[in-house]
């Protein structure tokens, strides 16, 4: 008889499962200790050294929920620039914290920059951050795609702009200016300046990217283009708000944002069928279509709509510079008055050619200097698909290298590297475009498109005007 005291019995599926947990636990053990050594042994290889933490300010914060809601309250406030300003004047130009599960890498330190977007390039990826905020308004657009979807849907838009003289009708700019210019009221009297250049870039982007400008400027605009108009504004307030929230977006709801989305969408949709329907006749007929600059070869039209709202969506850089440009410019009456007579000495009284354009030394000076105060992408942010080593950072002295770890977000700002950087001489907050006339657009501390790869195609816009001095 056997006695009922001694040691457990398990049927046999009960000891097969507890076998398999305690391998896979094992396995998973053992996958991270050769991971963790594997990272250990990458450090003393390239002499690594520890971030600065911010975790300082939150020792007992392990979740980063305290880091969190202080980033809503900044960005509530307005004042996430001049807050993370004053945390790289703290911690250095590189460092280190941690938000709700995540492990993010701060930067303004231009090595590592040029480590992120030229010369570790394939080790980091947007598209992670990216998809969730451009998902519903361009799924298949360039913000949404990685490797060799991304390259492309990038060479066809390069290709599109890349004939500035063929995309871009000075003729229609001039027509849209002076519309902007009937908005501007007599006597000194002041108005919303940045209402209406960026009403002026969405007209002349529309044009480009649709063939048909929206006439935003227009007070007798259409129902229907004052509904795309207004859903294009609200699809881009919220992507904007939702980049800097990060997690915290999904509090949100999302119904708003998706009607928005699918209108918009429509719009340029039936603006896209068109546009290829009038370029298949046109190359039947044998004619080069010279208008409308999303024309090219025989597109779906899915991916023609992706691609004029991906431009569409970044066109915020045009009345960034804009509102930067007349900011920067009533605060400082020495610089109109220079830059009214060169641009006279050049070109006169009459509306400029393409080869005057690049002429025009101290314009050239100026916009330069309003991107570098008024960068339209302020921050921008890569995911580590694989470890990787940054050049700077670590140690007492924020010099040696650094291990970033797969899954790490580096944000990278611009807006501080153009302001606490010393890429531009003295004062570098003060609005001040002489400093050009002995810098270069392509020196690598000037990131207003971004560097690499993946620097904004709308470059080329600016190229004319990017003579480096001798």
């Amino acid at each position: 008889m056997e006695s009922g005291i001694g040691a457990p019995r398990f049927s046999k599926p009960a000891t097969a499962l507890l076998v398999t947990v305690v391998g896979a636990i094992s396995f998973f053990l053992v996958r991270i200790l050769r991971q963790v050594l594997r990272r250990r042994d990458l450090e003393r290889l390239h002499g690594c050294e520890k971030l600065p933490n911010e975790d300082d300010r939150f020792r007992y914060d392990f979740f980063g929920i305290a880091k969190t809601i202080e980033l809503a309250f900044h960005f509530q406030r307005r004042t996430s620039l001049e807050y993370t300003n004053a945390l790289f004047t703290r911690y250095g130009e590189t460092y280190v914290s941690h938000l709700i599960g995540y492990r993010l890498i701060f930067t303004h330190n231009r090595e590592n920059i040029q480590h992120l977007l030229s010369a570790a390039f394939a080790d980091f990826d947007s598209s992670p951050l990216r998809r969730p905020l451009f998902q519903s308004i361009t799924p298949h657009g360039i913000f949404t795609l990685d490797g060799a979807d991304w390259k492309k849907s990038r060479g066809q838009l390069y290709s599109r702009l890349s004939d500035l003289r063929r995309v871009i009708d000075l003729e229609g700019c001039e027509r849209h200016f002076q519309s902007f210019l009937r908005h501007v009221p007599p006597d000194n009297q002041a108005f919303d300046v940045q209402s209406c250049v960026f009403a002026l870039s969405l007209d002349i982007q529309t044009q480009l990217s649709l063939g048909e400008s929206i006439n935003a400027l227009d007070p007798c605009q259409s129902a229907e283009k004052k509904q795309f108009q207004s859903d294009l504004l609200h699809v881009k307030e919220r992507i904007v708000q939702d980049g800097f929230r990060g997690p915290l977006r999904h509090l949100r709801s999302d119904w708003t944002f998706i009607r928005s989305c699918r209108r918009a969408r429509e719009y340029v949709t039936t603006q896209a069928t068109r546009e290829v329907q009038q370029r298949r006749h046109q190359e039947k007929a044998g004619v080069h279509a010279v208008r409308g600059a999303i024309n090219a070869q025989a597109e779906e039209i899915s991916q023609f709509t992706d691609q004029a709202l991906s431009i569409l969506l970044a066109n915020d850089s045009i009345g960034t510079t804009l509102s930067g440009l007349f900011y920067c410019l009533s605060q400082d009456e020495r610089v109109v008055h220079k830059l009214r007579a060169s641009i006279i000495d050049t070109i006169g009284l009459t509306p400029p050619t393409w080869n005057q354009l690049g002429s025009l030394g101290y314009v050239r000076c100026v916009l330069h200097e309003v991107m570098r105060l008024f960068p339209a992408v302020v921050l921008n942010a890569r995911v580590a698909n694989k470890d990787s080593i940054m050049p700077s950072g670590g140690g007492l002295n924020g010099h040696a290298p650094v291990l970033v770890e797969a899954g790490d977000i580096v944000v990278f700002s611009t807006w501080a590297r153009h302001r606490l950087g010393n890429d531009f001489g003295e004062h570098p907050q003060a609005f001040y475009p002489e400093r050009w006339e002995q810098l270069c657009g392509d020196m690598p501390g000037f990131i207003p498109f971004n560097k690499g790869p993946r620097a904004c195609p709308g470059r080329t816009v600016f190229s004319s005007l990017d003579d480096c001095p001798d």
